[in-house]
């Protein structure tokens, strides 16, 4: 009888022509005009806070690989990415050392832990923002974008977290993703579709959730995390739908200011749950933001 040499090994599975660090690089330039816009609105205080989730998401992932006897994967520059998008959804104000402590919960409890790059089942930068949230709600305190108005915040205005100062940022970060192949656009298009038409009929006004910055970040660059969302094809779409209308409730029932990243999280457990209806319908171009 013919020997066969299996080989186990944990997902992923599918592979493509797309490599990590050529993706995260994409993503990286374009946040370049979200963080750009939070700097400038906000001050320099902006680019130390981005410094200190960066440096701190890079050096967590160098120690506890060195914890666990292997080498660093720095050059794939996942760590830059949840330390750069932490940054971008944690208020301008916020202490430096619970912006330490949260990229180093980012990065050690919910991304390395699991196996690290592809197996963190939630988004590591919207853990790390609801841990700090929660933990530290009397220091970390978003300010919102209360009397400022609708053009303001699509130029750009200073309030809310680091990088929901400009709404027109969000979207040429977005449209230069959808452009690169890096993520589908039916998952930025289905949570917009939802928030707005919610924003529109319930709320009767569609500029409450239109003129929130939160729901743009989180559909161009949380709710596509590659390891953390759902993976078929019609369960993108259900996926999506299910963060938008999550959002919308957080946000214009509850007027939980942060409720975008809540759905995000919520939406990131419910995602195998979606895609286990559509099993064998994968979708073999994920996008990928951590």
């Amino acid at each position: 009888m013919e020997n066969r040499k299996i080989t186990v090994a944990s997902s992923p599975h599918i592979k493509s022509n797309l490599r990590v660090n050529r993706i995260m690089l994409d993503v990286i330039i374009a946040l370049v005009p979200v963080a750009a816009a939070g700097i400038y609105f906000n001050g320099i205080k902006g680019l130390i806070l981005i410094a200190v989730t960066v440096l701190g998401s890079m050096g967590t992932e160098v120690v506890f690989k060195r914890l666990l006897h292997k080498k660093h994967s720095l050059n794939d520059l996942s760590a830059v990415v949840t330390g750069l998008i932490l940054a971008l959804i944690l208020p301008v104000d916020t202490p430096l050392w619970v912006a330490l402590l949260s990229s180093i919960f980012a990065i050690s409890l919910v991304k390395e832990i699991f196996g690290g790059l592809g197996q963190n089942f939630m988004n590591p930068a919207a853990a790390a923002k609801i841990f700090a949230v929660v933990s530290y709600g009397n220091i970390v305190v978003n300010k919102g974008f209360e009397g400022i108005s609708i053009q303001e915040r699509l130029v750009g205005s200073a309030g809310g977290n680091l990088g929901e100062a400009s709404i027109i940022a969000i979207l040429v970060g977005g449209i230069y993703l959808a452009v690169k192949g890096i993520i589908r656009a039916r998952v930025p298009f289905m949570v917009l579709l939802v928030s707005f038409v919610f924003s529109a009929v319930v709320l009767g006004d569609i500029t409450i959730l239109a003129g929130n910055s939160s729901i743009y970040l989180v559909a161009f660059f949380l709710a596509n995390d590659y390891a953390s969302s759902s993976i078929t094809n019609p369960g993108k779409w259900i996926y999506a739908a299910f963060v938008g209308l999550g959002a919308s409730l957080f946000i214009g029932l509850s007027k939980n200011i942060e409720g975008a990243y809540y759905a995000v999280l919520i939406g990131n457990v419910f995602a195998p749950f979606i895609d286990s209806f559509f099993e064998g319908k994968v979708d073999t171009k994920k996008g990928a933001t951590a």
